[in-house]
């Protein structure tokens, strides 16, 4: 993909927002397409900016796909780039010396990559790596940082998604401890189809075992509980969230005191908008 500035993001949706609502594609079309695609980000801060704000952003935004296994931040590594979700989910990994990880926080299109450096911290010790491939926009972290103090709407998005971002990791903690892997399983699950608005998923299970810190062999049982009891089904890497109801009953209490932080922070508008409920 063409790494392209998105000049003025704000113009660019002036122009080809009824093309993109009556879902009609010009016969002359751009040849950035992925100026087309992100002219009115998904991500939800993005969309939530007033025009001037998002603007001034856009000068500085490069369209980036975003594949699956692809790192956007190394332990103890410079954060060079932050990033804005469209689609996909990204996971925050806590990493040991021997190469071990544990998943500690997914993120979606609510959200951003890269946020310590809005604190003036220009690294952390974690691991962020594409779980579910999708596509965003990126841009340098100290462009960002210097908007983020001029306040605004943008310094309160930010706040809100730390709140967001802290309440999942602080929570995984806890469950990581306490609760039996097929509870951590089905929270895993649903909170991850939460993030990327799906009940299909692709994910292995050499991959589940990794992100829950447990073994292959484990992670094969419990996955297979699930299914037998018909709550999700698991082929080839594929899995369908066939019965949420019966998942949520069977995750533990995690899943839902996170999901209620989300939905008291975040709502639904139009069109089915994705808004910060912003004070």
């Amino acid at each position: 993909m063409c790494a392209q500035p998105l000049v003025s993001v704000a113009s660019e949706f002036s122009v080809l927002e009824p093309k993109l609502h009556r879902g009609l594609v010009s016969s002359n079309p751009p040849s950035n397409l992925a100026v087309m695609r992100s002219a009115h980000p998904r991500n939800a801060m993005l969309s939530q900016l007033p025009p001037a704000e998002l603007a001034a952003l856009g000068r500085n935004l490069v369209p980036v796909d975003l594949p699956l296994g692809k790192s956007l931040s190394e332990p103890n590594q410079p954060i060079e780039h932050i990033y804005f979700l469209n689609t996909g989910l990204v996971s925050t990994d806590v990493v040991t010396r021997h190469g071990e990880q544990v998943e500690v926080a997914v993120t979606g299109r609510e959200g951003i990559i890269g946020l310590p450096a809005l604190f003036d911290q220009p690294q952390m010790p974690h691991s962020v790596v594409v779980q579910g491939s999708g596509e965003g926009l990126r841009i340098a972290a100290s462009v960002l940082r210097a908007a983020f103090l001029q306040g605004g709407v943008l310094q309160k998005l930010v706040h809100a998604f730390t709140y967001l971002h802290m309440t999942q990791i602080t929570q995984s903690v806890l469950c990581n401890r306490l609760h039996e892997v097929e509870a951590r399983l089905a929270r895993w699950l649903l909170t991850s189809a939460d993030r990327m608005e799906t009940e299909h998923l692709q994910l292995t299970q050499e991959y589940m075992a990794q992100m829950l810190g447990v073994q292959r062999s484990t992670v094969t049982v419990a996955a297979g509980n699930l299914q037998r009891d018909g709550l999700i089904s698991y082929s080839r890497g594929r899995i369908h969230i066939a019965h949420r109801a019966g998942l949520v009953a069977r995750s533990c209490e995690c899943y839902g005191i996170v999901n209620s932080a989300y939905e008291r922070v975040l709502r639904r508008g139009d069109n089915s908008e994705l808004l910060y409920a912003l004070t």
